[in-house]
This record gives structure tokens, sequence and C-alpha cells, in this order.
């Protein structure tokens, strides 16, 4: 009995770390080092609960399915996974519910287990559309998904598995991205349009970046994810389609953190004169942020606690009824002292010039977008790498999702390549 004990205390442990790692994956106040911590933490119990083999796999592992906790159904996966139990792991995703299927999924994708990936896509065949989804999606994380594969589900009737398909495939060769890229560009699924968009520009085809301007004028559905395509692939003058956003106040959250990745000096001046704007200091402070390398810290930032005259109150203090209490990312940025970051720009200014796309200070180039993706807040690390995978055609990938010890070996990688990394607006040698 006291080895049951240890092993449900290990799976508990793992079940909270792994909520917290989680949730450092998309923070706005955690780096990758501080991440690699919790994560060492969340390592330490999943290898607790291999120790116990069989002993851990039937009296805690197998009844932790009955569980509604997606972290708790998570950790147990991993750990069958390492005790050599696919068998078990691919059935249970077969026969799981969406919310368990999902945790099934995400520990899949993080486990190296032997074979695994082969044994994956023999589920592919499988007349379960919904499965078919969550098995590609797990495919494409892995990296194990064949570019055949890929190209059959480029018209598969489950959005889902269409959308994780062109996601995964990065770059198209000239004859599939001509056959394929203007049918999906049309689609009447903003979802798919949106992911075709990013494997059309990476693929260098004009009508992508054509059809991303005009979503953006049109403010569609699946903005933001066309304002961030746009914004990290624009030129001078396709600045005024996104600064035009932060008039639409449903719109300016999205459009700051679009204009965030843009580097442009004008979105700089923009995200300035926000910074009096309670609603909107904080995420126009990020975007400045982002730009210009200036870290919201210290005299640049608001003592802890302090929030400025008008500022709405913290989620947990809202006294309307239907207010969303979730915490989001965005919530822990700090607030800037308008002040001081005003003194700093007056100061810096000169040195940014129109023209020219900054990130972090510096101007924009393939080290510094792999020197982004090291030191960046986790949050916006998705976005980075994503650019990172398109302007290099998918030969240089950072999966932002992963452990990071996986993380490292690939930043080392593109920081090795990071010369031959395209730098370019995405309108420059476009087909």
């Amino acid at each position: 009995m006291l080895l049951v004990d240890v092993l449900e205390e290990h799976l508990d442990e793992a079940e909270f770390r792994w909520l917290q790692w989680e949730r450092a994956l998309d923070a706005a106040d955690f780096s990758l080092v501080e991440t690699a911590r919790l994560e060492e933490l969340l390592l330490a119990h999943l290898d607790g609960l291999v120790v116990g083999a069989s002993t851990a796999a039937e009296s805690v592992l197998r009844p932790a399915f009955e569980s509604e906790d997606a972290f708790r159904i998570s950790a147990a996966t991993f750990s069958l996974l390492c005790l050599g139990e696919v068998d078990e792991v691919l059935l249970r995703l077969r026969e799981a519910e969406p919310g368990a299927r999902a945790a099934i999924r995400r520990a899949m994708e993080l486990n190296e287990a032997p074979g695994l990936g082969a044994r994956l896509l023999d589920l592919l065949k499988l007349e379960d559309t919904a499965l078919q989804a969550e098995v590609l999606e797990a495919l494409a994380f892995r990296q194990e998904a064949p570019p055949e594969v890929l190209a059959h589900f480029f018209t598969h009737g489950e959005q889902r598995a269409r959308i994780a398909a062109l996601r995964a495939a990065l770059s198209l060769p000239e004859g599939a991205a001509r056959r394929l890229l203007p049918r999906l560009l049309d689609s009447p699924r903003p979802g798919i349009r949106a992911a075709a968009m990013g494997v059309g520009l990476a693929s260098g085809v004009r009508q992508a970046w054509e059809t991303c301007r005009i979503a953006v004028r049109v403010r569609g559905a699946h903005s933001l994810d066309v304002m961030v395509l746009l914004a990290m692939g624009a030129s001078e003058a396709d600045i005024p389609l996104l600064l035009a956003l932060l008039d639409d106040e449903a719109l300016r959250p999205h459009a700051f953190w679009a204009l965030g990745f843009s580097g442009r000096v004008a979105a700089m001046e923009a995200c300035l004169e926000y910074l009096e704007v309670p609603g909107a200091a904080q995420l126009a402070g990020e975007a400045f942020s982002a730009m210009t390398g200036l870290r919201l810290e210290g005299p640049y930032a608001l003592p802890p606690g302090e929030r400025p005259e008008g500022a709405p109150p913290p989620p947990e203090f809202q006294e309307d009824l239907d207010a969303d209490l979730v915490p989001k990312p965005e919530d822990d940025l700090p607030w800037p002292n308008m002040a001081t970051v005003r003194g700093w720009w007056d100061k810096e200014k000169k040195r940014f010039l129109k023209g020219t796309r900054y990130l972090l200070g510096s101007p924009f180039s393939g080290s510094v977008l792999v020197e982004a993706l090291e030191t960046s807040p986790m949050r916006r690390r998705h976005v980075l790498a994503r650019e990172l995978a398109m302007r290099s055609q998918g030969t240089l990938t950072v999966r932002a999702r992963a452990f990071t010890h996986v993380q490292r070996a690939e930043l080392a990688k593109a920081r090795a390549a990071s010369a031959r990394i395209r730098t370019q607006s995405f309108d420059s040698g476009l087909r």
C-alpha cells in the first residue's frame, strides 16, 4: 500500500505540474528558462510513476482515465507510453470522448515512444473523421506526417484535418501550389482560408498575399491569424492597413498583438499613443516592448499592484456577474509608466529608421529572429516559431509547445543556419 500511496502522490503532482507547464507555454511573464524549471518538476513526477511499473499501471494510471481532468489523463497516458503500453493507449484514443481524446493526443505529441508515429499513421486508415483530425495533429506536431499523407488531407471533408495538414505542410512544391491553393484560398471556411494563406506565403504565391491583404481590409472572420500574417510579412506600405484597425474597439486587442510583430516605426508610435488609454495600455506596451526591446520593468512600469486611473479592476474584483473571471495571459502584462516610456522614446527614436523592420530593438535578421525565440516571453514565441518555419520554407522549426530540451536542440539548429533565413517582406519575389 505504501508504494501505491507514493504513486498516487506522483500522479497528483504530475497533474498539477502539467497544468502549470501548459499555462507557462502561453504566459506573458515566463521565459524559456523559467518554463524549463517548471518542466523539471513535471518530468520528475512522471519518472516517479514509471519506476512503479506494473503497480503504477494497474493501481494508479488506468483508474486515471475515469477522471475528467485533462492533465491527469495526459500524465497517465505519457506514463503508460513510457511503460511500453502503446497498444492500450491507441485503443483508449479510439474509444475516448473528445475531451479525453485531446488529452491523450497531447501526451502522444510529447512522448518519444519508439514506433509510435508509424502506429498513428495506421489509425488514419480508419473511417472516423474526428479521430483522423486528432491523429493528424499529433503526427504533425511530432513531424512524422509524410508529404503524401498531408496532401491527401488538403481536400479532406473534415475542416480540422485540412487545417492541420495545411499548417504542417509549411510550404508546397510549385505544381501543388498552383493546383490546390486557388481553391483553398477561396474556401467558404475562414479557418481553411487562413491556413492556406500561411502555406501560400511560405511557398511564395502572390495570390496568398493579396488574399491576406484583402482579408485584413474587410475585417472578416479569423482576422487575428490573418492580421499576424500580414504584420510579420508586411512592407512599410502595408502597415496602415493594421493601424486602421485600432479605431475598432473590438479589434483593437488583436491589432496590437499583430502590430507587435510588424516592427515598424509607425506601429511603435501608434502603440505609444495608446499607453494613456487604460483599456489598451498593457497590450500597447507589450507590442512597443517587442518591437523596441525596451523591457517594461523598473522605472518603465508602474509598481506591482498599482494601476492607472480609469483602468478596469482585476477580473477577481469585477462586479459584473457575466464577466469572464478566468485569468488570461495578458492579465499578467505590466502596466507601462507612460512618462518614463515616453522619455525613453524621445532619446532613442532617432536610431529607429522608417523602412526598417525591428525586433527587440534590432533590425530584423535571421539571427535576431532566433535570438527573439530564445528570449521572448512564452506567449509571443508561438508566432515567432511560425515565422521561422515560414521564412525557412519548413527547413527550420522550433516547436514552441514541446519540452524545452527539444526546443533547445531545434534552436541550436536554427542558430547555425540563421544566415540562410529569408528576411524580405513577403511580397518580395512572389510568383
